[in-house]
């Protein structure tokens, strides 16, 4: 796996709005969650290089709960805002891809 990250954090969306889904992945051994969004995040604090894809890592704590957040959110057609810690690869996309990755989100219309 790969362990790349840069400690730029902050919102990539404003808070109380969000960005809409269009799919997400599950990536094996512990990988966690992508999301793959319906348009570019519209800040990056970071700088990551990949825009239209967040990373939720599932050593977060509430791991089971934040996944669960974005299914429902993408069921029902509603946009997830999201709060960055930095960015990351991981082993599925490599070390050539830089996502946002996720610390806290929020559902919104």
């Amino acid at each position: 796996m790969y362990a790349s990250s840069a400690h730029a954090k902050g919102y990539l969306n404003p808070l109380g709005t969000g960005t809409g889904i269009d799919k997400y992945q599950f990536l094996g051994s512990n990988g966690g969650m992508i999301v793959w969004l319906s348009e570019p995040i519209p800040q990056n604090p970071g700088n990551c290089n990949v825009t239209t894809k967040v990373h939720i890592k599932s050593s977060l704590t509430h791991f089971k709960e934040m996944a669960a957040t974005v299914m429902a959110a993408h069921a029902q057609g509603k946009k997830v805002g999201y709060w960055s810690s930095g960015c990351g690869t991981n082993y599925f996309w490599g070390p050539n891809h830089t996502f946002p990755v996720i610390r806290d989100l929020w559902i919104t219309n």
